[in-house]
């Protein structure tokens, strides 16, 4: 009989409705740990097989006479499955899947017993990439023209940064064999008390700007307008350097 299974009891017989459950859903995420739901009747002796059965059935993780029993399980899953051994006797069956790959995408069945009865679940994993929220970052951008000798652009932070600065620099040179400099340091705002500064440099001129984010809503406007500010006055001090090189000499 499709649905329902006979029992006898005390030379009675009667029929038990078996009620369909609906998959368990969980989506995790790739490189991190996830667990997949399962619950098994109270009683003694539990017994717990979880199964990939996306294609065919292999085994995840067996747990049995109060041990895990990992004989059969499948290399994908060596070193990366566990259980909550200490809530076992509280009828959690849970399975922690650690380092979750795209491969691990997928149908999974849950089969537990103990001598309370037996239970049969199903959970669908679905592996998702940590999305990085782009608006957690901003540029700084900077130019200059004119310049003359070849000038040199460098940013550094105060205090110093265990990270590398994501750094993109040029230098272009005119048909009048004037420079053009530029460059774009990305920030993250999870460093917002960093202090950064720039600097241009010739061999016979410096110039530096010093910029803090305190995190406020107009941080990143001060920091364009003070970069710009910056930028102009070190073309006109580093063009009039180069004009003064370029005139005659009055004696």
């Amino acid at each position: 009989l499709t649905g329902f299974r006979l029992c006898t009891a005390s030379e009675k017989v009667f029929l038990m409705h078996v009620f369909p459950v609906a998959d368990t859903e969980v989506i995790c995420v790739l490189s991190e740990s996830c667990m997949l739901p399962c619950w098994l009747s109270y009683g003694s002796d539990p017994l717990i097989h979880w199964f990939y059965v996306s294609d065919g059935e292999s085994v995840v993780h067996s747990y049995y006479k109060d041990q895990d029993q990992l004989q059969h399980q499948v290399e994908n899953f060596k070193n990366r499955t566990s259980l909550f051994q200490d809530q076992i006797s509280r009828g959690n069956a849970s399975l922690l899947l650690r380092r979750v790959k795209v491969q691990d995408e997928g149908k999974y069945k849950c089969y537990s017993s103990t001598t309370g009865g037996f239970e049969q679940s199903f959970v669908n994993l679905k592996a998702e990439g940590r999305i990085a929220l782009l608006d957690r970052f901003y540029f700084l951008l900077v130019f200059s023209g004119g310049i003359y000798p070849k000038p040199e652009l460098t940013w550094s932070t105060e205090p110093p940064s265990n990270t590398a600065l994501n750094i993109t620099s040029s230098i272009q040179q005119t048909e009048e064999k004037l420079y053009s400099i530029s460059s774009s340091l990305m920030v993250s705002d999870d460093d917002p008390y960093l202090t950064y500064s720039c600097t241009v440099s010739t061999q016979r001129s410096r110039k530096t700007v010093t910029i803090s984010k305190e995190g406020d809503t107009g941080g990143e406007q001060l920091l364009y307008v003070s970069i710009v500010f910056f930028f102009v006055v070190v073309f006109f001090a580093l063009r009039g350097a180069a004009a003064r090189k370029g005139e005659p000499h009055k004696g």
